[in-house]
């Protein structure tokens, strides 16, 4: 199992009005699931595998900000391929991708 910080700097952030209401963890969450969504696009769709994992992170994000967690544990597995998803992804680069890839990718500053 590892851990994921679900914090980052939303005042470093230059977000949308509808943004600016929603949880921390809404917002991680939300990057983290559209940029595994988007690999799979790119992918041309997952595989058995690849979707129950997508599934379990999801699931596990969704269950942390209903209850408020600063950090969410995830195994091994799911880890590693949401970091192959950020890796593999083709993406443009912005301040809020910054933040949420690092703490994905562990390369917290």
């Amino acid at each position: 199992m590892k851990t994921l910080s679900l914090t980052i700097d939303l005042d470093k952030l230059n977000l949308a009005e509808a943004d600016k209401t929603k949880s921390v963890q809404s917002i991680i969450s939300s990057v983290i699931q559209n940029v595994i969504l988007g690999y799979g696009q790119q992918q041309r769709g997952f595989d058995e595998k690849e979707r129950r994992q997508y599934y379990k992170i999801a699931d596990a994000l969704d269950l942390a900000e209903k209850e408020n967690k600063t950090s969410v544990e995830l195994e091994d597995d799911w880890l590693g391929f949401a970091k192959k998803c950020f890796r593999e992804s083709k993406l443009m680069p912005n301040a809020l991708l910054r933040q949420v890839e690092e703490l994905v990718l562990g390369k917290q500053e």
